[in-house]
């Protein structure tokens, strides 16, 4: 915005001109320049200098936009999201995306991460994979034996299947038998979780020892993302909860 000159013309001034960012043509698209003054005692408009007009300024485009779209992940997606990277390597996750036929399993820490991960799976490598999951044993050795079959026949008509367990014994023999690749997810450590905290809170977290949520699953974690917190309090929830826990744990180890 310019300072005022002391001039002022005898009429309204309204001037909307782009004056840093400009295309090669000199102008932006859709940019709307009013360049002239009306002067009412002359009942004509009047070309003016731009130092000539007080509170004369440029209204940048750019400021004007959309903000970019900020939205974060929900505190799961960020958890498991961190988690995954973690336990992959950058060409793994490549190999994951590729139309080949595959064969995946990944190993999780506990039951409870075991349908986060099959979701961010979908989400991340695409409707083409067949996902086979399982929190605890089959108890029928009927369906164990279709769910078999059902992997056997995906990849032999070229579709990618992938099985997600705490118990890697527990997904189907034919699965277990043609996996190309095995990811392996272990619980959270210090550097994993700042990731998490980081990208659910969009600013960096404090250092985190590796110990320092390790007694917590995937639902105690995530309890302690809230909209709204730092990256901070984020953390003193996590510590507040491991703490919490362990005392618990000892209680009934005592009685």
């Amino acid at each position: 915005m310019k300072k005022p000159t002391g001039r002022r013309p005898s009429g309204t001034v309204i001037r909307m001109t782009p004056k840093r960012r400009e295309d090669r043509h000199g102008k932006l698209p859709g940019t709307v320049l009013i360049d002239r003054v009306y002067d009412s005692k002359l009942g004509r408009f009047e070309d003016v200098e731009d130092d000539e007009i007080e509170g004369n300024f440029a209204l940048d485009p750019e400021e004007d936009a959309a903000p970019p779209d900020n939205e974060r992940p929900d505190a799961v997606t960020a958890l498991v999201g961190a988690a995954f990277e973690a336990a992959t390597t950058p060409d793994q996750r490549r190999r994951l995306r590729h139309n080949q036929a595959m064969c995946a399993i990944v190993h999780v820490p506990s039951p409870a991460w075991v349908m986060p991960v099959s979701l961010y799976f979908r989400c991340t490598f695409g409707e083409r994979w067949l996902r086979q999951t399982r929190h605890g044993p089959v108890p029928n050795e009927k369906l164990f034996s279709t769910s078999s079959a059902a992997v056997s026949l995906a990849l032999s008509a070229g579709q990618s299947t992938v099985g997600v367990s705490a118990d890697i014994s527990l997904l189907p023999r034919a699965l277990i038998g043609a996996a190309d690749v095995t990811i392996r997810l272990a619980p959270p450590n210090g550097a994993v979780l700042r990731t998490a905290i980081a990208r659910f809170a969009k600013r960096a977290g404090p250092e985190l020892d590796n110990s320092f949520a390790a007694d917590l699953d995937l639902p105690d974690l995530v309890a302690a993302f809230r909209p709204g917190c730092g990256p901070h309090r984020i953390a003193q929830r996590l510590a507040a909860a491991a703490a919490a826990l362990r005392v618990l744990k000892n209680e009934k180890g005592s009685s």
